[in-house]
């Protein structure tokens, strides 16, 4: 892994919601046949979770996120990359599989208050009104590709490729100021 994630620094705003980016999350991807009972006992196996359902994000001591029918996002801590890279390749090593280690390549951030649904509803072409605790939608925040989670009713997580961090934060930021509140939700 690079070393750039000690360099960057944390940024947060708090406007009628809070934002704020988590530099520490490693991320892993892993690509397979999610259908294969043998994949599944092996991802279970190293990852210590189920594989969730399609549009799921199961929140655990390593959150797993559904991206697609062959891929997932496992999020954990940057120091524990390596171990459960390494664990994975073992478990899964007779398998068709991918992984990749994204850590240094996305860029997550936390929304947290009471206005959480209504900062996002302005940014991103999603019906936020449904959307349901553990539930991730992948889209678009104005002009980049992006996924997002509620986490629980005053919490949700957004990841982004890093090399847009500094816009995602910037819009972020501009749809929770205190002066720019709605009211819809």
């Amino acid at each position: 892994m690079s070393d750039h994630q000690n360099e960057r620094v944390m940024r947060s705003y708090s406007g009628y919601v809070k934002v704020s980016e988590k530099t520490t999350v490693g991320m892993l991807t892993v690509r397979g046949d999610f259908r294969s009972s043998k994949f599944k006992t092996s991802f279970t196996k190293a990852v210590g979770t189920k594989l969730p359902k399609e549009r799921e994000v199961i929140l655990a001591r390593n959150d797993i996120a559904w991206m697609s029918p062959d891929e997932l996002l496992i999020f954990c801590d940057y120091a524990d990359v390596s171990n459960l890279s390494q664990n994975l390749q073992m478990e899964l090593k007779d398998q068709h599989h991918m992984l990749v280690n994204v850590s240094d390549a996305r860029a997550l951030f936390e929304v947290s208050g009471s206005g959480i649904r209504e900062v996002i509803a302005k940014l991103a072409p999603v019906n936020i009104a449904t959307l349901e605790i553990g539930e991730i939608r992948r889209t678009r925040f104005s002009q980049i590709a992006a996924a997002f989670w509620l986490t629980s009713e005053t919490s949700l997580s957004v990841i982004c490729f890093s090399s847009v961090a500094d816009y995602m934060f910037n819009l972020l930021k501009t749809s929770s100021m205190l002066n720019s509140k709605v009211g819809d939700f």
